[in-house]
């Protein structure tokens, strides 16, 4: 059988999943718009689609944001190839299934009108709660009606409310979980990794602050993982990193490869993730699959991967003194902290593993 994946780029959520199909002999295929800074297509090259004229006309008259590509909600919305040239790609991949990132762009409503012309099976993946307040979703059912599309989202919800849309379905994110031997506190240090674009809603500020509270009682070593975006935010963490003397305790890494990235996975013992409105990030399972506690906001998507005390803890976004709570909770039993470790990985493998992301996966199909 032959995926075509169509996203605006190559995004490491969908790597594992494109790993999952390709470890068992499935064919894939991927049609993006751009490259990103840090992606890894060791599994497969994205096919590179560019931007329409209509698009960079639009862009150019009605984009406020120095006219930047993908990095504001104008864009993420608004930016598609041409529909034709689309239409040929498609037509070439002669695949079976489409797999559409996203509804309510102008590039994943021309793949859903394709892909219904064609006739295609086709899946669309959206980060929203299967359990939520609003239990059916009208542009959800719509999909379904309309394209036939069956819709999978990473993020569980709240189990106390329902999900009315029958085409909705949870497939957690997928994860590499091959074993290995987890060496803790290397250097005689307590390591702390969070990865995050710079961004003022990454909360890498809110984790700095943390940390200047906790330095002179815990030998930390933290490790910021990201791009650079915000520029006035980027310089209002520099400052603060060093106005309080915190240069040789926070290290800040930019634009690393996602083999970089792995490398440093190993290095760590605790994982955390400060972001508000965070739709849904891998980075929590990811750090789950190297043996790492994990401390999530309560405004990510995918805080439902943390069994919270087990294997890591859930915190109030934008509360530095409830983040200090949760890390002095972890960091300070270091034998707990290795168990909550290994509990992350236990969890890791039971419910993000590639052949359970692939059965859950193909069942749709």
């Amino acid at each position: 059988m032959k995926f075509l994946f169509i996203a605006p780029r190559y995004h490491m959520n969908l790597h594992y999943r494109l790993q999952a199909l390709t470890k068992n002999s499935q064919k894939v295929h991927f049609l993006a718009m751009y490259r990103g800074k840090s992606e890894d297509y060791s599994i497969v090259e994205p096919e590179i689609l560019g931007y329409s004229w209509c698009f960079k006309v639009i862009n150019k008259l009605f984009n406020k944001n120095k006219g930047r590509l993908m990095k504001n909600d104008f864009e993420l919305r608004y930016s598609h190839p041409g529909f034709f040239k689309l239409f040929w790609k498609i037509k070439q991949a002669k695949a079976d299934v489409l797999v559409i990132k996203n509804i309510q762009s102008i590039m994943s409503i021309f793949a859903l009108v394709i892909g219904r012309l064609m006739r295609k099976k086709i899946i669309v993946l959206l980060q929203i709660d299967k359990y939520r307040p609003k239990a059916k979703s009208y542009s959800i059912d719509m999909v379904g009606k309309l394209f036939g599309a069956k819709v999978v989202t990473p993020r569980l919800g709240d189990r106390q409310y329902k999900n009315k849309n029958r085409n909705l379905f949870y497939i957690p994110f997928a994860v590499n979980t091959d074993d290995f031997n987890k060496s803790y506190f290397v250097g005689d240090k307590i390591n702390i990794m969070s990865i995050g674009k710079l961004q003022e809603r990454k909360g890498h500020l809110v984790l700095a602050q943390a940390i200047n509270v906790l330095k002179n009682k815990f030998d930390f070593k933290v490790t910021i993982i990201g791009e650079e975006d915000e520029d006035v935010y980027t310089r209002q963490l520099m400052d603060y990193i060093k106005e309080n003397n915190l240069s040789g305790i926070i290290d800040i890494k930019l634009n690393l490869s996602h083999q970089r990235v792995t490398e440093e996975y190993k290095k760590q013992d605790l994982y955390i993730l400060p972001s508000w409105s965070e739709a849904a990030s891998i980075t929590i399972a990811e750090g789950m699959s190297f043996k790492l506690p994990v401390i999530s906001s309560d405004d990510n998507g995918t805080q439902c991967y943390v069994e919270d005390g087990v294997n890591g803890y859930i915190f109030k976004n934008r509360n530095t003194d409830d983040l200090i709570a949760k890390i002095e909770a972890i960091v300070s039993d270091k034998d707990n902290l290795q168990k909550m470790g290994q509990a992350s990985f236990d969890i890791a493998k039971s419910n993000h593993s590639l052949d359970k992301f692939y059965e859950s996966f193909m069942k749709l199909i």
